[in-house]
């Protein structure tokens, strides 16, 4: 049987590594290929998200994968430039740790654009691939207003992001990747007539309660000495981590349940829409409760704790 074809599409802070280092480590045992990695703006701007990904390829030697810069704003009303106290991921992603080893080359980066990539891919893989949105919506938006035809090439698409009973983490009523691009969030949700299947900031906050910060250190710790990307994620979460409790690599739950979709233990079906104008809710995702509007989304509510963490270890090999 011939793989499972899998486009990554993320703004590289830690949990999109975690989410990506996964996936990666998938590709043999749960007959998966990544075809390409799209970067796009969120966590950082869109050149230190290549640069975060190109070191994780990097350390763990799987340079063959093809990395393309996306989107470096949002659709129509680009965020003012984030203060340090406002970046759980520090200014650069990756905790504003400047890492000497692995030395990365930035040449790596494929010339097309990472919207034109897509387009491309899914001409070349009509009703196959799989995409994997884990941070703001902004390429695929790009990609479905340029090429309308895309919203019929998506074999599946998994988001991580919105959310579903209204509490915000970057506001007090909207999630982070929605957030920052909006309009990016409702013309995907509109357009697009795959399988679509999210999994909302509440759905994070519930799988963290399970995964102390202890158990984060000390068993994926441990991998450290025989993963260099491991390396550099301990030295990155053990600063961005120091007041926490608990650990939530929120990407990394989406990625899972992409790879294995029987760890999902409670999932429910809605239509929901995103808030473009409300002065306290623009950006929150609105479900259909009342079934008037077909569904179009899969909203993944809990995952199966330990299968999750073994999922982590496997990522750590």
């Amino acid at each position: 049987m011939s793989p499972r074809k899998v486009v990554i599409d993320l703004d590289a802070g830690t949990d999109d590594a975690w989410a990506l280092l996964m996936l990666l480590k998938a590709e043999q045992q749960y007959n998966l290929q990544v075809v390409a990695i799209t970067c796009v703006h969120g966590n950082t701007d869109v050149d230190n998200v290549t640069t975060n990904v190109l070191r994780i390829l990097t350390a763990i030697d799987r340079t063959d994968v093809p990395v393309y810069r996306g989107a470096s704003e949002a659709l129509i009303t680009p965020r003012k430039r984030k203060s340090p106290e406002e970046c759980f991921h520090g200014m650069n992603g990756f905790g504003d740790i400047e890492f000497e080893q692995p030395q990365i080359d930035r040449s790596m980066i494929r010339g097309e654009h990472a919207v034109l990539a897509l387009h491309r891919l899914l001409v070349q893989h009509p009703g196959q691939l799989a995409v994997i949105c884990v941070g703001p919506l902004t390429n695929l938006a790009l990609c479905l207003k340029l090429y309308p035809e895309v919203g019929t090439l998506l074999g599946e698409l998994h988001i991580m992001g919105g959310n579903r009973l209204g509490v915000g983490n970057v506001t007090r009523s909207a999630e982070f990747n929605f957030y920052t691009d909006v309009e990016a969030a409702q013309i995907v949700l509109e357009k697009v007539r795959c399988p679509v299947t999210l999994l909302p900031w509440e759905t994070c906050q519930t799988q963290a309660r399970a995964l102390p910060i202890d158990w984060r250190m000390e068993q994926l710790g441990q991998q450290a000495s025989s993963n260099r990307a491991v390396q550099m994620l301990n030295e990155i979460e053990r600063k961005v981590y120091r007041k926490w409790t608990c650990w939530m690599p929120c990407d990394a739950f989406l990625v899972a349940a992409f790879i294995r979709p029987d760890i999902i233990e409670r999932s429910e079906r809605f239509h929901v829409d995103i808030e473009l104008h409300g002065t306290l809710t623009r950006g929150q995702m609105v479900l259909d409760h009342l079934q008037s509007f077909q569904e179009n989304v899969r909203i993944v509510d809990k995952l199966n704790d330990d299968e999750f963490r073994q999922l982590c270890l496997m990522a750590c090999e």
